[in-house]
């Protein structure tokens, strides 16, 4: 058990590292909210993975 959590927590912080460096190379244009949306959905499904898998279950 402790070593799902350990690779959920390092899943979501490689996420969250880089979507930041992506957001830092987008240029200040139109398409940047777009992305960042398109980011949040994904930190959202990686989130609810483990609520999924329990549901699977």
């Amino acid at each position: 058990m402790m070593d799902f959590v350990k690779f959920y927590a390092e899943k979501i912080a490689i996420f969250v590292i880089t979507s930041a460096y992506i957001e830092l190379i987008l240029p200040n244009n139109s398409f940047r909210k777009y992305i960042r949306f398109i980011i949040g959905a994904i930190l959202i499904s990686i989130i609810l993975e483990p609520l999924f898998f329990i549901i699977k279950r």
